[in-house]
């Protein structure tokens, strides 16, 4: 009778975990858009581009591209879906 709850936390689990792929991409778009607001903020107040702005900047971006692409292929996997040089 075990057998059953633990099919169903397993289930709760594999949930939580797309949640957390997409509470990440959120998290990383955030960051890019408040550190691009800080970057724009300092060039205009100094005149000056700061490259480690510039670089914080440009590594959220990076980071939030590679969680969304993560994001989608968990939810292509998670409803069964076959690309099409998969198919038969």
């Amino acid at each position: 009778m075990g057998e059953p709850g633990r099919h169903k936390e397993f289930n709760a689990t594999s949930a939580e975990s797309g949640d957390t792929s997409r509470n990440l991409w959120v998290l990383a778009v955030l960051a890019f858009w408040i550190s691009a607001g800080v970057t724009l903020a300092v060039i205009l107040t100094t005149g000056k581009l700061d490259l480690i702005l510039v670089s914080i900047t440009l590594g959220m971006m990076v980071l939030g591209v590679w969680l969304k692409a993560r994001y989608q292929l968990r939810q292509r996997k998670a409803r069964g879906r076959v690309s099409d040089g998969d198919s038969v």
